[in-house]
């Protein structure tokens, strides 16, 4: 576990964490910074299934602080099996750091 938050330190990057209660899925994107930054933070979610299409996008900005999990939002949303969803995030301080991940991975 240490080496893991070793590496995460060593270079900034979006993670996703997930918890399942029940039938909700709760998907939390987290920031890891190597530096402080004040950064905009914007999040897009889209939905796809049998009850239909929706989509969200939520922009903030927030000061992160260095070498600290910070968890961005937590998106809770009742997953059919049919369902197609995609989470994409940008945290960018508008000069040199733009960082971007999307949940699932799309590779």
């Amino acid at each position: 576990m240490h080496t893991l938050l070793l590496l995460a330190a060593l270079s900034s990057q979006i993670t996703f964490k997930m918890t399942h209660d029940g039938n909700m899925t709760t998907i939390i994107p987290q920031v890891i910074l190597t530096e402080p930054c004040v950064c905009q933070v914007q999040i897009l979610s889209s939905r796809q299934g049998q009850g239909g299409e929706s989509t969200s996008q939520q922009r903030n900005t927030l000061s992160i602080p260095a070498n600290q999990a910070i968890d961005l939002s937590r998106l809770s949303l009742n997953i059919g099996p049919e369902d197609t969803i995609k989470i994409f995030v940008v945290v960018s301080d508008g000069k040199s750091l733009h960082l971007s991940q999307q949940w699932p991975n799309s590779e």
